[in-house]
């Protein structure tokens, strides 16, 4: 029975993809917009895509996000794009905003990777004004 127990419960949580897991630091990000600090979850991955949910944080707010990154071209310098919707929750804006990005990805080790790119976003603010902006991004990421 104890051999079972291990077979059935334990050795799922070791044979889970290494790459579902994603930690990005940096000055915004590709997923979730507005973040310091942002933690992904791929729910679905091929070779060129994943699809993934995610929340970060900016110090005085939070990004709840979902989304599509699809690779162009994919090694150690590789060029991707990112599709997202995002409730944004902080003390200038609260409500949706979708953003798109354009990146690149080096890696500098297996896990660890650094990303650069334009991040385009939409906002409407509560006098249904609607802005876009694009804003540079830069960041270090880590998979588990």
């Amino acid at each position: 029975m104890k051999r079972l127990w291990v077979i059935f419960f334990v050795l799922p949580l070791f044979s889970q993809d290494a790459k579902k897991h994603n930690i990005s630091i940096g000055m915004w990000d590709d997923k979730t917009g507005f973040s310091f600090i942002a933690y992904t979850y791929n729910i679905k991955q091929t070779v060129m895509d994943e699809f993934f949910i995610g929340a970060g944080t900016m110090i005085l707010g939070y990004t709840g996000s979902i989304g599509w990154k699809h690779y162009y071209y994919k090694s150690k310098l590789s060029i991707y794009s990112v599709l997202s919707g995002q409730r944004v929750d902080n003390f200038l804006f609260i409500g949706f905003m979708p953003t798109g990005s354009i990146s690149l990805e080096y890696k500098l080790f297996k896990k660890t990777q650094v990303k650069m790119g334009l991040m385009a976003l939409e906002v409407g603010r509560r006098d249904s004004e609607v802005f876009s902006e694009l804003f540079p991004f830069i960041g270090l990421n880590w998979n588990y």
